[in-house]
């Protein structure tokens, strides 16, 4: 008995070699980060005259003024209703879209891997290049740009229209194309034109994942409304769409994630203008960390980011509780 006991609890520790070496690298890179980020919201400090958290003479205490001059600007709550028009825009477009692409190459069948392969390749891409190539998309000159090449051959270039709290200037894509009044809030489409270029880059992804759904639904369901009579149009809203909550559920988070955080395609096309049109909340974060090096406005950029961070762990809630009962 003494030797079976010590067994046992000598193998309890077998799991921890296992997993230690991850925990550590967790702590070290991760873990320590993300308290170090928290701690130095507090505090007033320069990328020039950092804040550390070993030398308490960098230490310039402010409390909670980072988090009160964060969320009392203008600057921070516009980024922010351009974040939301993202985080809108993005998950409905990849979502609906990649479904109804996904449904489409499944029922096709021949020729699904290849489409599949097509609707994938952006998926490849760096999305600063994105950003880049669409930019180019997005030229002015209809030489260059293919956007308004089109508009030039349908005469649709000069086409604009101002009725107050709707307007609209086609070809001016990057520059001021238009803006939508909602009262206390503007959407300016400016922030559509960059979410088209996210969205056709991430479209693969929804696409992959319904498709996985889709092969993994049981041929039962199928068969048995078939059987009842049901027609297409039926079966996919009665059968294949509530059969897809999980994948649905995953591509609906994993943009939500990225809507949050976006910021090399807004980087790359306009820098977060005209006038901070385009302005997101982790390009203003970056710039409040990097753009001026020596003014103290790290603190502010800190703050942002646990306010982001924090709304990017209540986002994914759902996606990780769903994970968790899943294993279980």
């Amino acid at each position: 008995m003494g030797s079976t006991s010590r067994a046992r609890r000598d193998g309890r520790w077998v799991p921890w070699l296992f997993v230690g070496p991850m925990l550590l690298v967790f702590a070290a890179f991760y873990l320590w980060p993300a308290v170090q980020t928290v701690a130095s919201s507090f505090f007033e400090w320069s990328l020039l005259t950092p804040w550390e958290p070993a030398d308490p003479e960098t230490w310039e205490f402010v409390g909670l003024d980072n988090y009160r001059t964060t969320l009392t600007s203008g600057d921070f709550w516009n980024a922010t209703v351009n974040t939301l028009i993202w985080l809108v825009a993005l998950p409905l477009l990849v979502g609906v879209f990649s479904l109804a692409l996904a449904l489409l190459v499944w029922f096709a069948g021949r020729g699904s891997s290849v489409l599949r392969s097509v609707f994938v390749l952006p998926l490849t891409i760096s999305l600063a290049a994105v950003g880049v190539i669409w930019t180019f998309v997005y030229n002015p000159d209809p030489d260059v740009g293919v956007l308004n090449a089109v508009l030039r051959t349908l005469r649709l270039d000069e086409l604009s229209f101002d009725v107050g709290w709707l307007e609209l200037n086609l070809g001016a894509w990057l520059s001021n194309l238009g803006h939508l009044d909602l009262g206390p809030i503007q959407v300016d489409f400016t922030n559509i034109a960059l979410v088209l270029p996210a969205f056709w880059a991430f479209t693969g992804f929804g696409v992959i994942t319904f498709t996985a759904g889709l092969t993994a639904m049981p041929d039962d369901l199928l068969e048995a409304a078939k059987i009842d009579g049901a027609g297409p149009l039926q079966t996919v809203r009665n059968v294949i769409i509530p059969s897809l909550r999980g994948p649905m559920i995953v591509v609906l988070v994993q943009m939500v994630i990225f809507a949050l955080r976006t910021f090399d395609i807004v980087y790359v096309m306009t820098g977060g203008g005209p006038a901070d049109d385009t302005m997101v909340l982790a390009l203003l974060l970056w710039l409040q960390a990097f753009s001026f090096l020596d003014t103290p406005q790290a603190g502010q950029a800190a703050a942002i980011a646990v306010l982001l961070s924090a709304t990017l762990i209540v986002g994914a809630y759902p996606y990780i509780r769903r994970a968790t009962r899943s294993d279980r």
